[in-house]
């Protein structure tokens, strides 16, 4: 492939980027030098971009999060991209959400003489990330490359509850190949890697105040274990209770689609957002909002709120 003068990547996704840069760069010789736009851009940025490397090999200078950089940054490299340089290879990575299914380019780079020219050059290169309807082909290609099919049902199973962030996709998808061993088939019992309980399973936790028994075995871990015990989970477990409130929504609402979970914990969460309904499901809001409200006034010590926020979760059974 002939190379490109220079080259727009139009992704969220950053391993999905990375791929792109390598399948570009393949056979070319070129030095990747990364920068990021989200920071202020060093001397250095410029000295690669403009001065041609004598000794070693040419450079492809890589700006991850290019949308941050604002006009004047971009009326600078007009200038730049004008010029010819066999040497210098920039790529720039816009890597903005997409939104409705389009591409977020900041204006001040589309309205720009260089973007039109890399359109009609074919430079520019757009994806919108993984999706329900593309997952597929992810998992295809994962099978392809390591010679594996799947059984029946299996793949169906993790198109709906693999994580559609690229990287976090694959890192669950190498668990369930250590799993398979030499198999040559991907078995319904190598997707055991995918239940993995997380350090603090909150769904656990709030599963067992819906007993006495349990409750008592969460009040003892409250008491007994010192991360809990002395407040430092405080933050993480409001978060966690954040996402695990706003997935038990979207299931209670019909929004099974947008709930990245395996099926069956997916049935079980659904089930108990149906005992829960949308008043006490909305509540967990209003626990994370007040415990964060005491810590930062100062009304009471980390594990004060960490006992108040066990105790309101508590009274919505």
């Amino acid at each position: 492939m002939t190379r490109q003068g220079f080259s727009f990547l139009v992704c969220a996704d950053p391993e999905l980027l990375k791929d792109r840069v390598d399948e570009l760069l393949e056979g070319h010789g070129f030095a990747v030098r990364i920068f990021w736009g989200d920071e202020e851009l060093p001397d250095r940025f410029w000295q690669t971009l403009t001065v041609p490397s004598m000794m070693g090999p040419p450079n492809a200078v890589v700006l991850r999060r290019a949308q941050d950089q604002n006009d004047e940054f971009w009326t600078r490299m007009g200038a730049l991209l004008a010029m010819a340089r066999p040497s210098v290879w920039p790529i720039f990575c816009l890597e903005g959400e997409w939104k409705s299914g389009k591409s977020a380019v900041p204006k001040t780079v589309s309205k720009g003489k260089y973007w039109d020219a890399a359109q009609k050059r074919g430079w520019v290169w757009e994806h919108p990330g993984l999706s329900r309807a593309t997952i597929g082909q992810e998992l295809d290609r994962f099978a392809a490359r390591h010679g594996l099919t799947y059984a029946h049902g299996v793949k169906k199973i993790l198109a709906e509850s693999l994580p559609l962030s690229t990287i976090a996709l694959r890192n669950e998808l190498e668990k369930i190949l250590l799993l398979a061993g030499t198999e040559k088939s991907i078995q319904p019992e190598h997707l055991e890697a995918l239940d993995a309980e997380e350090a603090f399973d909150l769904f656990a936790f709030l599963r067992s105040l819906q007993t006495p028994a349990g409750r008592q075995k969460a009040w003892d871990r409250l008491l007994n274990d010192p991360a809990m015990a002395g407040g430092d989970m405080v933050f993480p477990v409001s978060s966690l209770m954040l996402r695990e409130a706003r997935q038990l929504w979207q299931l209670l609402h019909g929004e099974d689609g947008k709930v990245q979970l395996y099926p069956s914990l997916k049935t079980e969460k659904k089930r108990l957002a149906q005992r829960l309904g949308p008043a006490r499901i909305s509540r967990f809001w209003d626990i994370v909002l007040q415990a964060d409200t005491d810590i930062k006034t100062g009304r009471l010590k980390p594990a004060q709120a960490m006992e108040n926020l066990v105790k309101e979760a508590q009274r919505l059974w």
